[in-house]
């Protein structure tokens, strides 16, 4: 296939980068395993002897001043983000916390852990992909591809709060590769298009490359992806099967199924952990706490329990954040309340971690006032103190365990909020709630009551049969007592 004028020349010179063994091999970059803080050492240098005689003396060294200005001029990386930034290397607090659930197993996208060995077999499969989507589009299409990736260069390396040290045809290169895979994997995976696929077909290896395209330091901007898909299929119908790619992203990550409507846009969407983050986060609470309020050391779920909180899992329509705790009462009679806490239903098992994890790092980055998740997180995380708590939880259809032992969950909650800063918690007026309630006496007294004494059908029934035998025994004592004064 032949493209005029293209900056790449025909598919197979595109293909030719990767798929020579020691070129695919090669880091074209700085590799994953290197530290951030390279190019920063360039500006802040080791003390000199003159830096120790300027403190020693109290006063100002002029020399030192204009060095230091010289090493700050003549540095080309800026050392703010930029206004695009949207993609973040986790902070090192955090990624102390669990490293491998930052870091992409099977499959390198973008810049931030390009060049790395341990991707290399992957890499033939992208090329494998890349194959196929030439025969979906025109030879012309490749070179407009091309243009739109170099008329937004400069937006592109803006996304990444960290400057790529490729130059600009290998990460033009590195974009279309990783880009064209996406959107070919996508419409694979499209139940219309699905046929034999090694990739697809092994279930341990798709799961993995599901996995790793949701993690924060292994994102595309979602303009990319969906500017190039619009470009290589410009006549797309939806009306006649074909999906928007913010649709093929929905149904492949699960967020909704082929026929359901999706009220997101594409310019919404930053990149892959963002539509994550925009599914869990889109119904939610917005009472904040009065100032001065609270709002931790809220007892766990079995202490809430013997209180008489009731738990109830929300399985349909709700969103995972849609907390809500309501007293009505029962019957009528007020001071005969029904408190029930309602949790929508979550199901936890080998990504749960690692997904929360790079939801909340996203969140820490940047939406550090609108910490949503975190604050979800934080609340589950005061639920939970011991596996009782996890099965009290699951007892409710609130926890479906998929992970065996009820301790591994309550550890997960207890370790997530670690190195985690929140803002103000929308669960408020949950937690002003339930605080109220616990602390409440006569709440606590009625519990303990029914607990022992109508804890199930038999024990209620001889409780009920014995209070009817002392009425009786009552009654029939005052009657001899007055017949006696007949």
């Amino acid at each position: 296939m032949e493209g005029e004028d293209s900056t790449f020349g025909s598919i197979e010179e595109l293909k030719e980068p990767l798929i020579g063994k020691e070129e695919n091999l090669e880091p074209l970059g700085r590799s994953s395993e290197d530290s951030s803080s390279g190019w920063v050492s360039q500006v802040i240098r080791a003390p000199t002897r003159k830096d120790f005689e300027a403190e020693k003396n109290n006063s100002i060294s002029i020399d030192l001043v204009g060095e230091r200005k010289e090493l700050i001029i003549h540095v080309d990386e800026n050392l703010e983000p930029q206004a695009e930034c949207c993609i973040y290397r986790v902070p090192r607090a955090l990624r102390k916390m669990n490293k491998e659930a930052y870091t992409p197993t099977v499959i390198s996208i973008g810049p931030l852990h390009h060049g790395n060995d341990k991707f290399a077999d992957m890499e033939k499969q992208k090329i494998r992909y890349i194959i196929e989507f030439d025969k979906r589009i025109r030879p012309e299409k490749w070179q407009q591809l091309v243009n739109f990736i170099e008329e937004n260069e400069k937006r592109i390396r803006n996304s990444y709060e960290e400057n790529s040290e490729l130059k600009k045809p290998e990460f033009i290169t590195m974009i279309l590769y990783d880009a064209v895979f996406i959107i070919e994997l996508f419409l694979r995976y499209w139940p219309t298009e699905r046929s034999d696929d090694f990739l697809l077909d092994r279930t341990c290896l798709s799961d993995a490359v599901w996995l790793d395209l949701q993690l924060l330091e292994n994102q595309l901007p979602f303009f990319v992806l969906d500017g190039l898909y619009k470009s290589a299929f410009p006549n797309l119908d939806p009306d006649n099967g074909h999906p928007s790619f913010i649709l093929l992203s929905c149904v492949f990550f699960g967020h909704c199924k082929v026929g359901e409507e999706i009220n997101v846009k594409a310019e919404d969407i930053l990149h892959f952990t963002h539509l994550s983050r925009y599914f869990k986060t889109k119904k939610y609470p917005k009472e904040f706490p009065k100032q001065g309020e609270e709002l931790r050391d809220l007892a766990c779920a079995v202490k809430l329990q013997g209180s008489g909180v009731q738990f109830k899992g929300i399985s349909e329509g709700a969103c995972l954040l849609d907390i809500n705790f309501e007293e009505r009462k029962w019957l009528g009679i007020p001071c005969l309340k029904v408190a029930e806490l309602q949790i929508p239903h979550i199901e936890v098992d080998d990504y749960t971690e690692t997904l929360m994890r790079n939801l909340m790092a996203l969140e820490q980055c940047h939406y550090p006032r609108e910490t949503i998740v975190c604050n979800y997180v934080d609340f589950m995380d005061m639920l939970i103190d011991t596996d009782e708590d996890v099965n009290k939880l699951a007892e409710a259809r609130i926890i479906s365990n998929f992970l065996g032992e009820s301790a591994r969950i309550a550890k997960m909650f207890n370790d997530l909020c670690l190195e985690i800063s929140l803002s103000d918690s929308n669960y408020a007026g949950n937690i002003r709630g339930l605080k109220r309630h616990y602390e409440n006496s006569w709440n606590n007294a009625k519990a303990t009551l029914k607990r022992v004494y109508f804890s199930n059908l038999w024990k209620g029934t001889g409780t009920v049969a014995a209070l009817l035998l002392l009425v009786f025994n009552l009654i029939q004592a005052i009657w001899s007592i007055i017949s006696a004064f007949s």
